[in-house]
């Protein structure tokens, strides 16, 4: 019972009460299940599948089957040999963590207009994933070695560590989105519409009930649960991925109103005069142009390649509405493209 307080469960079978065992099941159990609908869902929701979105999301998924299996042939003893659980879950670590990271990269890159931004999300992806995942595999296989307990103090603190860098990563992402997103479609001052402040609140509320999630799994981390953190992590990565199909419905549904983004947009009080802009209206289509004209003085052309001109109206600088032109015409192109 000594040793197995001391390595907290990391190295020894499940030898844990029944409800404790119930409960990893319960977990597993969940995860798996919601990988099949995910499976589904994302197989009839895709048209074009390819692209970064589409295979991350495959990734991810994938990841919790030889992740979730994996834990159950190392808690339950179910084989002797006692490397393949740990290259089972070591595989499928990979895929849930970083593939959900890549998830929100793909769904970053939607919104973000500046490289640099993206380049520095991605560098960071790729930098967590080989500086945590590689040297946590090598560790596992030598705390399932004949030698664990030289490897076993260091992976206790490391395996705190990268489920840190990990949980920090996504709020980052998370992070840049929601500010990115509200930067984007809400200037300040602006009056915001019913639908766009809808949207705006789903966002929020998604990303802080993933953030609870991940605060759970790393409670779990801390507190010394090993076996329980580790089947709980399978079915909140599920959980999150499924999430992530409702903030998917949202951009899709941006799309397809065409007021969310455009329509609606008065950038303030329309007195002549006192005004600082008017309500954009859609003046037809010229030239493979969409040509928009205030209702005072000044047009507005949105080339369907990106060109943007915009020429004054009403002291409404372009900086104001530009953002928002390029939001729609970048969500019409690329989540057409996704489902």
């Amino acid at each position: 019972m000594a040793e197995q307080e001391s390595d907290a469960g990391v190295v020894a079978g499940a030898d844990s009460s029944l409800p404790i065992l119930i409960t990893m099941c319960a977990f597993l159990a969940l995860s798996f299940y919601n990988m099949l609908e995910l499976i589904v869902i994302i197989l009839t929701t895709f048209k074009s599948r390819c692209g970064l979105y589409f295979w991350s999301f495959i990734a991810a998924t994938a990841g919790i089957l030889p992740y979730g299996i994996g834990f159950l042939l190392k808690f339950f003893t179910l084989t002797s040999i006692r490397w393949i659980p740990v290259a089972l879950v070591g595989t499928g670590l990979v895929g849930i963590v970083t593939g959900q990271s890549l998830v929100l990269y793909s769904r970053l890159h939607l919104i973000v207009r500046d490289s640099r931004t993206l380049r520095w999300v991605l560098t960071m992806i790729i930098f967590d994933a080989i500086v945590f995942h590689i040297p946590t595999m090598i560790m596992a296989f030598g705390v399932d070695s004949p030698h664990s307990e030289r490897f076993l103090p260091v992976f206790l603190i490391y395996d705190k560590i990268q489920l840190t860098v990990f949980f920090t990563q996504e709020c980052i992402i998370s992070g840049i989105y929601i500010y990115t997103t509200v930067r984007l479609l809400a200037p300040a001052g602006e009056p915001i519409s019913r639908p766009l402040r809808h949207l705006l609140t789903h966002l929020i509320i998604v990303n802080v009930f993933v953030l609870a999630l991940d605060v759970t799994v790393l409670g779990f981390g801390f507190s010394g649960y090993y076996q329980i953190q580790t089947t709980f992590k399978a079915a909140v990565y599920s959980v999150k991925l499924k999430v992530e199909f409702s903030v998917l419905n949202r951009l899709v549904g941006i799309v397809k109103n065409k007021n969310l983004a455009l329509g609606d947009f008065i950038s303030g009080p329309s007195e002549e005069g006192g005004g600082t802009g008017r309500r954009l209206e859609n003046l037809g289509e010229s030239d493979g142009s969409r040509v928009f004209g205030s209702v005072g003085s000044g047009s507005t052309v949105v080339a369907r390649g990106g060109f943007i001109r915009m020429d004054y109206m009403n002291n409404v600088s372009k900086e104001d509405v530009a953002p928002r032109v390029v939001i729609r015409e970048r969500l019409d192109r690329q989540v057409s493209d996704i489902v």
